[in-house]
């Protein structure tokens, strides 16, 4: 029972210091568009959005012919937009960061042990850990692009991060699994 909470408590650590270090480096920056001026167009977007949630412009809620012709003319835009001022670095983030990474490593701890005497040995493991990211990825991340109209470089991006954070998981989880039994053949 120790191992099945030391195990994700530690691949979660693992996985923290992956993400700050892919989410710090310029690397996933590259695709996102800067705005002439960012206080001009905060301001934009504090007049016309009365509150903090999800916008679609086009919205979805209007009447489907002004929405299809709206959406057809352009421009349009998914806003995940926030009302309130709040701390960029938040340290309540880096602790739901944290929780959330733990779940992620308990879940694939399960599998792993669920999976252990087909995987042979630790490298399976990793490459099974590895797979389990890149599918979760392919299915979440690479769907916004088609059905939200995200950029495919930011799905792309997004894929390589979740594909490498199983992998990290599975780097450490796969130490706590039982030794494969050797083949008495």
């Amino acid at each position: 029972m120790k191992n099945n909470l030391l195990a994700p408590a530690l691949a979660a650590v693992a996985m923290f210091i992956f993400g700050s270090i892919f989410w710090m480096s310029p690397f996933p920056y590259k695709v996102i568009s800067g705005t002439a001026d960012d206080r001009a167009s905060a301001a934009a977007l504090d007049a016309i959005f009365p509150e903090t949630g999800l916008y679609l412009v086009p919205s979805p809620l209007i009447e489907p012919d002004l929405a299809n012709e709206l959406f057809s003319q352009g421009p349009s835009a998914m806003i995940h937009f926030m009302k309130e001022g709040q701390p960029m670095m938040d340290p309540a983030m880096f602790v739901k960061g944290y929780f959330h990474y733990f779940v992620v490593a308990f879940l694939l701890g399960i599998i792993l042990r669920k999976t252990a005497g087909s995987l042979k040995g630790y490298c399976g493991a990793v490459k099974f850990s590895t797979l389990i990211g890149l599918t979760g990825g392919v299915l979440t991340t690479l769907s916004e692009p088609i059905w939200w109209r995200h950029l495919w470089s930011w799905g792309f991006i997004n894929l390589l991060y979740a594909t490498l954070s199983f992998m990290v998981a599975g780097l450490v989880l796969a130490k706590f699994l039982p030794k494969p039994e050797a083949s008495s053949e």
